[in-house]
């Protein structure tokens, strides 16, 4: 099962082989940014993938369209966390992530 580093928290994030990382966090009680709730419409998810860049499968058109609103996606490796679909491990910088609650 990939894993999926989230920065700067440092969480590891077990995705199911062709999860979205959002989707993966949120099923392990992480809360991610988001207005939308992981439909790719708010294009507030975005990520920056720090390694593995491979490890994603390309964007679909979808989410091609919602990074053309990100200033210079292309170049700071930028995806949409609710879309980018998992294929390895990798590492990604998202600020405001939040840890499960303790209890």
């Amino acid at each position: 099962m990939p894993k999926v580093t989230v920065m700067p928290l440092g969480a590891a994030v077990d995705v199911e082989d062709g999860e979205s990382v959002f989707h993966a966090a949120v099923a392990a009680g992480y809360t991610w940014p988001t207005v939308c709730g992981g439909e790719g419409s708010c294009r507030t998810c975005y990520m920056r993938v720090l390694e593995g860049v491979d490890s994603f499968e390309g964007p679909d058109e979808w989410e091609q369209e919602g990074l053309e609103d990100l200033p210079r996606a292309a170049e700071q490796n930028l995806r949409l966390a609710c879309q980018a679909l998992v294929r390895g491990d990798a590492t990604v910088r998202r600020p405001g992530v939040r840890p499960p609650p303790s209890g």
